[in-house]
């Protein structure tokens, strides 16, 4: 019998290949399409397009509730600073005034919405 050792590199070489195989299927021929994502999942740069298109629709129509529910889809914790920041950085990273300005205008509106407490002086005797 005329048997020959070819070891495993069949195995090895069907791996690489499938591998390979698999990858130009997933990148070139049928990527992922994502489709109704969540926008918390979003990158950095499309939470601040999403923050920008919610400026957008509260020039709009300035509906302050509708505004907060949608900021509240991002999960940023406080609204009101990321919407801030994002309108102070809007010109330095080359977005269009009237971008910072409808930023702005929405953080203002946020910012009004804070509840604001006040002590009393009768308050504060009694913390001490």
């Amino acid at each position: 019998m005329n048997q020959e050792k070819r070891g495993n590199w069949y195995l090895i070489t069907g791996v690489v290949l499938g591998l390979a195989i698999g990858l130009l299927y997933v990148w070139l021929i049928n990527p992922v399409d994502y489709v109704d994502t969540a926008p918390n999942t979003l990158k950095p740069f499309y939470k601040d397009q999403y923050r920008l298109m919610i400026a957008a629709a509260y020039d709009a129509d300035p509906d302050i509730v509708r505004a907060k529910a949608r900021l509240e889809l991002l999960e940023d914790g406080d609204a009101y600073r990321a919407v801030a920041e994002q309108a102070q950085h809007a010109l330095s990273e080359g977005g269009t005034p009237d971008e910072a300005q409808a930023l702005g205008r929405l953080a203002a509106a946020l910012g009004r919405e804070l509840p604001i407490t006040v002590a009393t002086p009768a308050e504060e005797e009694e913390q001490e």
